[in-house]
């Protein structure tokens, strides 16, 4: 099997599947597409703004009891992170962990399954892109195309096993302030845009905690302000400024009742712009839940040990279907450098997902 989930991973890993390459997202889907046809499954093929997708079952049915969840879009990199390599345990690549590696395993699994009869009532989700919101690939399947399940497996998070049933919500926004624009020696003629957006930022600021806090988890709302820009020279008064947030929320908030608050708060410094950039819900699946504690088993009798139930302060595709109210559980294999140079992924630990994932389904 390792070498087999290998060979996989390696072909996925040439495959320059990014967002500027509309050519190759098409293209990884379609190797995708060929490695499962001619088998008994449903695949059925979608497009959404240029972004490629394959949702494959066993049988007819848009909600399986299960839903694995995967994308085949990487970030960019360098030329010869294009060029898989093995040195020990390690596969390294452009999304060799983030999340090629996974990726194999899930078609492996379906690959098996169907190869040996079997008619599991699961699903496999495959989008291109991941990377830049989601919004053409798991959102629009889910809330356009009508699929659902009863539970969702993302491995895309959970660093060695650990299972992810908690995260938080995120809100990234655009404010834009308008001013008078004056020379900047007769400021009094003008009205400066910035100093809206600064006298709100610092106001809105207050209601997080201030970092570093005293909780080790830091499992509450925060505020990033991750742009800021506006004027066009040092003596001008700017009569434009533009915000960018990313807010990070936990329950009880929604994505709603944040923005809602935000452009109440925005309003009282005069600024009436705000631009939804993207947004998702807090992700929160009880311990409990029937599919996860069957999965958390077989995990821990193939690894041998114990997993750990965690929290997550990023955002993944599970918060499309935590807003379906589909419960999610999230986990990774080893590896490191996601999103860097040299990212790599123990070829162990893809072998030790596909005994578990196979375990799990035979338990369904």
């Amino acid at each position: 099997m390792r070498e087999e989930i290998a060979k996989l991973l390696s072909d996925l890993i040439k495959i320059k599947s990014l967002d500027r390459n509309p050519q190759g997202l098409q293209e990884v889907v379609r190797y995708c597409k060929n490695f499962l046809e001619g088998l008994p499954l449903k695949i059925h093929e979608y497009e959404k703004s240029g972004k490629p997708s394959l949702v494959i079952t066993f049988g007819e049915t848009k909600r399986p009891k299960v839903f694995f969840v995967g994308h085949l879009d990487v970030v960019d990199a360098e030329e010869d992170q294009f060029k898989p390599k093995i040195e020990g345990d390690r596969l390294y690549g452009r999304g060799a962990l983030d999340m090629k590696g996974p990726d194999a395993v899930m078609l492996l699994l379906f690959r098996k399954l169907a190869e040996e009869g079997l008619k599991p009532d699961i699903g496999l989700m495959l989008t291109t892109d991941e990377e830049v919101g989601s919004d053409n690939g798991v959102r629009y399947l889910l809330f356009e195309e009508g699929w659902s399940s009863d539970f969702a497996l993302i491995p895309d998070g959970g660093e060695n096993f650990k299972l992810i049933i908690a995260e938080k919500g995120v809100l990234h926004v655009k404010l834009t302030a308008r001013g008078k624009a004056a020379h900047g020696s007769r400021v009094w003629e003008g009205v400066n845009a910035l100093d809206a957006l600064i006298n709100f930022y610092n106001d809105f600021k207050k209601e997080f905690p201030q970092e570093p806090c005293d909780d080790p988890e830091h499992w509450h709302n925060t505020l990033n302000l991750g742009r800021f820009e506006g004027g066009n020279s040092v003596n001008r008064v700017a009569d434009r400024g533009e915000m960018y947030l990313d807010i990070r929320f936990v329950e009880p908030w929604t994505s709603d009742k944040m923005l809602a608050h935000l452009k109440e708060k925005a309003s009282t410094y005069g600024i009436e712009e705000v631009e939804l950039i993207s947004r998702g819900e807090v992700m929160n699946t009880s311990p409990d839940e029937p599919h996860l504690v069957k999965f958390r088993k077989v995990a821990s009798e193939v690894l041998g040990r114990g997993v750990e139930l965690a929290k997550e302060h990023g955002a993944t595709d599970g918060r499309f279907f935590a807003e379906k109210g589909i419960p999610v559980a999230i986990t990774y294999p080893v590896g490191a450098n996601i999103h860097g140079r040299d990212e790599w992924v123990d070829l162990n630990s893809l072998e030790a997902l596909y005994r578990i994932m196979y375990a799990f389904v035979r338990e369904l």
